[in-house]
């Protein structure tokens, strides 16, 4: 039986790009993931619970202003980082994890053809092996795969966030009310805390996807199957 991370997904809008992960024999797994993929996606985390499993969302709005989404319109890509664990690993971990994902695939989002315009599972055969292993990753390593300076950027990502849902018109009541860090990111929106220091954080970055990489390429032949996408 699989412990820690038993499933995650990147998706971009609801197009799920490449996951990994295996049912618990009882659908729980499936159906919790099922679940928080119809979630109304907010400027930040979310979560869902179920019996033994905790669901978690970050979500992450395309800030570049010279690009357009794979519909040809000038509306920003939502990029939605999903996982669930057992209760053997903590939350602090789980957001980590996520964390963790949202760097090694900047510069995949950024400029991978596949990732901006792709349809279900067009990432699957590059980064599901990846996810997997980075899955495997936390189960082994615990707190040591946790990223360092992560509350300072996710909030910074989340204050970029709804200034961008606030600039296409949005208010922040309409944006999700059970997002419970929304009032202060909201209160704390004109009071921007320091930059994340861009050099250590992209070498922190490119480090962690060379190690991917090398990893992906040692197990090339291994193909990760999807668990909820073709359901």
């Amino acid at each position: 039986m699989s412990h820690g991370i038993v499933w995650s997904a990147i998706t971009r809008h609801d197009v799920i790009l490449a996951e990994a992960g295996a049912d618990d024999g009882a659908g729980k797994v499936i159906s919790l993931a099922q679940k928080m993929m119809k979630q109304k996606p907010t400027p930040g985390w979310e979560f869902k619970r179920t019996k033994g499993y905790r669901g978690i969302k970050f979500h992450v709005y395309d800030h570049a202003e010279d690009r357009l989404d794979c519909a040809g319109d000038s509306s920003r890509i939502l990029w939605i980082f999903s996982c669930i664990a057992d209760s053997s690993l903590e939350e602090c971990q789980q957001k980590s994890f996520l964390e963790k994902l949202v760097y090694l695939t900047e510069p995949l989002r950024h400029d991978d053809y596949l990732w901006r315009e792709g349809e279900l599972l067009a990432c699957q055969a590059t980064f599901g092996p990846m996810l997997q292993q980075r899955m495997e990753q936390v189960g082994y390593q615990g707190k040591l795969a946790m990223v360092n300076q992560s509350i300072n950027t996710t909030k910074e990502i989340m204050a970029r966030n709804i200034e961008t849902l606030l600039e296409r018109g949005e208010t922040l009541e309409e944006l999700d009310e059970r997002a419970t860090e929304l009032n202060v990111m909201s209160k704390q929106f004109r009071k921007r805390a320091e930059q994340v220091k861009r050099f250590e954080m992209w070498q922190n970055a490119k480090h962690g996807l060379l190690i991917g990489t090398a990893v992906t390429a040692g197990v090339a032949v291994i193909t990760v199957p999807p668990l909820i996408a073709i359901l």
